[in-house]
């Protein structure tokens, strides 16, 4: 039994054919039928029905199955170990993926000179809304991220690390058109909504209860922008309470009350890929995240 041969079970179980995982793991179909065959031999036991049309495992199979991912499992992280246990690499760059909704106090000691002055480590931190985040560790675009999870996969490691509340605002000059401040008054002018380019399927995800749904919608692909057009009047929408709070109190901005248009919260999470080897700089820098995620939020963060 080879670890070669239990990559190849897995990809084959996972991507639903012999097709597929040889596409995946760039081998020939004859390949991966000659290693299921010889860990069939070796164990004498049948992994796969053969009278299905696509692969489907047999009971004893998928007993097997499920302890050659945990085998799996514990091979990548000693992996993990080894690589950064045997180079002590110093990273010549470190690449961070931040929600324009992130509070900059949430990155302090990032700079520490116990960090980054002693290596010439060089740090990249860029903005991205929504699942951008996410995609960018799964394409090895990024080392972390912080923001908000679009959904659960296997290979991230991720923290709660803030809670952001949003609350719906109107300019005055706006404000000043409207016989009065309620949803129905507002309709006739658009919600404005950030949206990342070819990603409506995560809209609600992003927006969650602060997307109206029978409002006329302006969609923006920056954060920033949002909030000029909204301050300048051009239509109204959800902006972070921490962000605005000046505004507020000076009356440039109002705050929409009413029962169809309500605040609420975004988790943001701390995000890296489980089994990519970080060395020293990354380490200390993840170390930096997770210790302001328990800062900001020690009761949340005390039964991780």
């Amino acid at each position: 039994m080879t670890i070669d041969q239990l990559e190849t079970l897995e990809m084959i179980v996972e991507k639903g054919s012999f097709k597929a995982a040889s596409e995946f793991l760039n081998k020939t179909q004859p390949s991966l039928s000659v290693a299921i065959k010889k860990l069939e031999e070796e164990f004498d036991l049948q992994l796969f029905n053969r009278e299905e049309y696509r692969p489907k495992l047999t009971p004893e199979g998928l007993m097997f199955y499920n302890w050659a991912k945990q085998c799996l499992l514990s091979f990548r992280e000693l992996q993990t170990v080894g690589q950064e246990l045997g180079s002590k690499k110093v990273e010549p760059f470190l690449t961070v993926v931040l929600d324009p909704l992130v509070r900059f106090e949430a990155i302090e000691g990032v700079f520490q000179e116990t960090i980054l002055s002693k290596h010439p480590t060089e740090m990249t931190f860029r903005s991205e809304i929504m699942s951008g985040g996410l995609n960018s560790l799964l394409s090895g675009d990024a080392d972390f991220s912080i923001s908000t999870k679009s959904g659960e996969n296997e290979n991230i490691e991720s923290v709660f690390f803030d809670k952001i509340e949003m609350i719906p605002v109107v300019a005055k000059s706006l404000a000043k058109k409207l016989p009065n401040l309620t949803y129905k008054s507002l309709k006739q002018f658009p919600q404005i909504v950030v949206l990342q380019q070819g990603d409506k399927a995560n809209l609600l995800k992003r927006d969650g209860k602060g997307l109206v749904a029978d409002s006329k919608k302006s969609y923006v692909t920056d954060h920033a922008l949002k909030h000029r057009m909204i301050m300048n009047g051009f239509g109204w929408g959800s902006l972070p309470f921490s962000e605005v709070e000046k505004e507020l109190s000076r009356g440039t901005l109002i705050q929409i009350k009413d029962e169809h248009v309500k605040p609420f919260y975004l988790d943001l999470h701390i995000m890296r890929m489980k089994h990519k080897p970080m060395g020293p700089v990354a380490r200390a820098v993840w170390e930096q995240l997770l210790s302001n995620c328990i800062k900001q939020n020690p009761q949340k963060n005390s039964n991780r």
